[in-house]
């Protein structure tokens, strides 16, 4: 195992935390997984907030995300924030350029697998833990923490953004994007081509191989396609929150996200609440600086059984001055 300070980290403006550090832990295969850890100096009784990134290839500590993970005051003192890294990916990356070791090994199922990696050495090594987890991703972030959340006793309480989670992706193309009767003059032709296109990405899920960006590759869209999270997420016996933007129509249709709560309500045994926030697309930054802060703060607060705040459900603010 390899400890490293990060100094930048402890010396940051915005953080009254008292230890930082990045642990680098091997994967099965040997190769390095990082978790970047702050905590504060106690050296025991507080829970963590796990942060799960979305896809790309940017790091954990580019600005962007520093903002997004960043804590109130109120809670500084009293929890620790854990980010697990993704493959070959430095932690200050922008995501303007992808490694080969990221194309190679970056893909859904991997990024359950290393978050599982994680909390078993947790488990063992973090003495300052109290065994409980609350869970924040935001949106293959999402997708990620469903099954992490699935497979992890110790989470208690999630938010899901910008997940979907009602249809598969593969649907969701066929129906509100690429193929939807706005999009094309024949949706016959166009699901046909798209589903050869599925079955030659499911057929050689090649990470030399991209569609729809240089950082999907083919291995990657292998492991998005056909996933439904209520699938799990029926199971769950944990509170959970699910955030989309009504905007949302060119990366998980909003209709997804509604499709998961018929779902849900129709099995009636999950314990969940839905934020559908006005005039948001597939992120927080939509919203303006503004409304995004509330709307990042708000679910912080839900987290932990807080009111949501200024901005909250139902209107998140848009009549903000």
């Amino acid at each position: 195992m390899k400890l490293t300070a990060v100094t930048a980290l402890l010396l940051s403006a915005q953080l009254s935390i008292g230890w930082a550090a990045t642990i680098v832990i091997p994967r099965e295969d040997g190769s390095e997984l990082s978790l970047l850890i702050e905590r504060p100096s106690a050296e025991s009784g507080f829970p963590i907030i796990l942060f799960i990134d979305g896809s790309g290839c940017g790091g954990a500590a580019r600005e962007d995300f520093r903002t997004f993970t960043r804590l109130p005051e109120w809670l500084n003192e009293s929890v620790a924030t854990l980010v697990v890294e993704k493959p070959g990916v430095a932690a200050t990356a922008n995501g303007s350029q992808c490694s080969e070791t990221f194309a190679k090994y970056y893909s859904v199922d991997r990024r359950v697998f290393d978050h599982l990696r994680a909390f078993q050495y947790l488990r063992r090594h973090a003495h300052w833990w109290n065994g409980e987890v609350h869970l924040l991703g935001w949106p293959e972030g999402a997708s990620i923490g469903v099954a992490v959340s699935a497979y992890t006793p110790e989470v208690k309480r999630a938010v899901f953004g910008g997940l979907g989670g009602g249809i598969s992706m593969a649907r969701q193309f066929e129906y509100y994007m690429i193929c939807s009767s706005d999009r094309t003059e024949s949706r016959e032709d166009c699901i046909s081509d798209l589903r050869e296109q599925f079955d030659e990405i499911r057929s050689i899920p090649s990470p030399e191989e991209t569609w729809l960006g240089a950082d999907n590759s083919y291995r990657v869209w292998a492991t998005r396609l056909d996933g439904v999270e209520f699938n799990l997420i029926g199971d769950f016996g944990i509170p959970i929150l699910v955030v989309h933007g009504s905007e949302d129509r060119d990366s998980v249709p909003v209709e997804a996200a509604r499709e998961l709560v018929r779902h849900l309500e129709a099995d009636g045994e999950v314990d969940f609440e839905y934020w559908e926030v006005p005039e948001m697309g597939h992120g927080p930054d939509s919203l303006g600086e503004e409304r995004s802060e509330l709307l990042r703060l708000a679910m912080l607060n839900w987290l932990f059984e807080r009111d949501p705040g200024l901005g909250g459900p139902p209107d998140f603010g848009v009549h903000l001055e």
